[in-house]
């Protein structure tokens, strides 16, 4: 069993026994990773509060059978700030959520690492509207791992689909125009407006979307039917959208 030294992302940890903590780590050059850190919940742990959900870490893993062990870890960036804004917070879950859905153990995606850490960077800082950043960061991340949104025309008969209500086939991964609807699965509609911000998200760098501003409804849809399909390319629900997607229900009632 080798010992080997990577920077990581905590994306999730639970307690183990009264003293260790089970970590899911997406790593910047092995994957995703299992690993338990040992006397993490003691009072004088060597790692203290270094990993928790968010943290981008150096850590030194040993590999295990079933599980590495934590050896070392050095804090690159906190981001406590994300754990002290709820809105951000749950925006951040949802991204933490679908970078773990998206691979299976020890599994390498090129990019996919860089792309958390630069998403989670631009979320901690100045952010018009954090549900278009978790659009589109879902978009991205489906692209990454080889399941491109097909946004540009309808799938089935290559209809652009300029004017006219559109809709998502969510089991083949983009638009489909209302003619051809019929021949596809699960669909969800999306207006001319929706379809175009989508197309927009998909193209532009974080740090672009970070100060694009839209009214609740286009974010809404845009950020509901980015995470649909996301959820259609894994084949498994993302808990998290139902718990953001109610949240921005619930804030659009209070504002009427």
């Amino acid at each position: 069993m080798a010992t080997f030294k990577d920077e990581a992302i905590v994306l999730r940890a639970f307690d183990l026994g009264e003293a260790d903590r089970i970590l899911s780590l997406i790593t910047s050059g092995h994957g995703l990773r299992r690993a338990v850190a040992k006397g993490v919940k003691r009072t004088k742990s060597k790692f203290g509060g270094r990993l928790e959900p968010f943290t981008h870490i150096r850590a030194m893993l040993h590999e295990g059978r079933n599980l590495d062990t934590v050896l070392q870890a050095e804090t690159v960036r906190p981001h406590a700030a994300l754990r002290g804004d709820y809105a951000k917070f749950l925006h951040g879950e949802a991204m933490l959520e679908l970078i773990e859905k998206s691979l299976q153990e020890h599994q390498e995606v090129p990019r996919l690492f860089d792309i958390l850490r630069v998403t989670l960077d631009v979320l901690e800082g100045e952010v018009r509207d954090a549900s278009l950043l978790l659009a589109a960061f879902a978009l991205k991340v489906c692209a990454l791992i080889g399941y491109r949104p097909h946004l540009d025309c309808c799938l089935h008969c290559g209809h652009e689909g300029g004017g006219g209500k559109v809709f998502l086939d969510l089991l083949g991964g983009g638009m489909v125009c209302s003619r051809c609807r019929p021949s596809c699965g699960e669909s969800l509609p999306l207006s001319p407006e929706g379809l175009a911000l989508m197309r927009g998200l998909l193209r532009e760098d974080m740090a672009t979307v970070a100060g694009v501003e839209r009214g609740p409804r286009e974010a809404g849809e845009a950020l509901s039917a980015s995470l649909r399909l996301a959820e259609g390319f894994l084949e498994r629900p993302l808990r998290s959208r139902q718990v953001i997607m109610r949240q921005l229900q619930g804030n659009a009632e209070r504002q009427r």
